[in-house]
């Protein structure tokens, strides 16, 4: 993965990100995954290449301010979209990639990854990557508002920094979680959604 071509493709898409074409009920969509994987004990959450805040307003309306969210991103510019739409004291905004975060292992309660794991290189890399930050009874979950032909074929047709970016079907990602040693509870590989969840025993 270029990290250097990748942060500038991201980081000049910021401003137009969220006028991007996208389906009419991606609202509920997105709820629908923060209301699967966040519970109500939750206290510190781990928004994996964050964008401009898909997630945010469902992760406060499900923590109501409860818990710490730390929004991350490769490109600084989308996280200052993200700020400026949603200037919530409850969030912390970190730039960083995601296979590199400046934080402790076993200690977010929840680590999602919506619409971002085919932009971290291989699966089977970056997923272990990302497991070591769920702390002991916490999960991680992967998203996306399309099953992963359909991503894969969308990916294929837009520029050099994504355009070999792929995501696994949902039973090979469970399989290489379940070699880190998860407890998948969910992979699920359907038209307009996509969704695979584990916990930490």
């Amino acid at each position: 993965m270029d990290v250097s071509e990748k942060r500038r493709y991201f980081n000049q898409l910021a401003t137009q990100w969220d006028g991007m074409p996208g389906p009419p009920d991606a609202a509920a969509r997105v709820a629908r995954f923060v209301g699967r994987t966040v519970r109500p004990a939750d206290r510190w959450i781990l928004d994996v290449g964050c964008g401009t805040g898909v997630l945010l307003p469902a992760l406060l309306d499900a923590t109501r301010g409860a818990a710490r969210i730390i929004e991350t991103d490769l490109a600084e510019c989308m996280l200052v979209e993200n700020r400026r739409k949603l200037p919530d004291e409850a969030v912390e905004r970190v730039c960083a990639e995601a296979l590199r975060m400046p934080f402790p292992e076993s200690y977010f309660d929840a680590v999602l990854c919506f619409g971002v794991l085919p932009h971290l290189g291989a699966a089977q890399d970056a997923l272990p990557l990302l497991w070591r930050h769920v702390k002991p009874g916490g999960m991680l979950a992967v998203g996306h508002l399309m099953d992963s032909a359909a991503l894969n074929a969308f990916h294929a047709g837009l520029g050099d920094a994504v355009n070999r970016d792929r995501l696994p079907a949902a039973a090979e990602m469970a399989d290489i979680l379940r070699r880190a040693g998860a407890a998948v509870y969910a992979a699920e590989d359907e038209p307009g959604w996509y969704f695979v969840a584990a916990e930490r025993a």
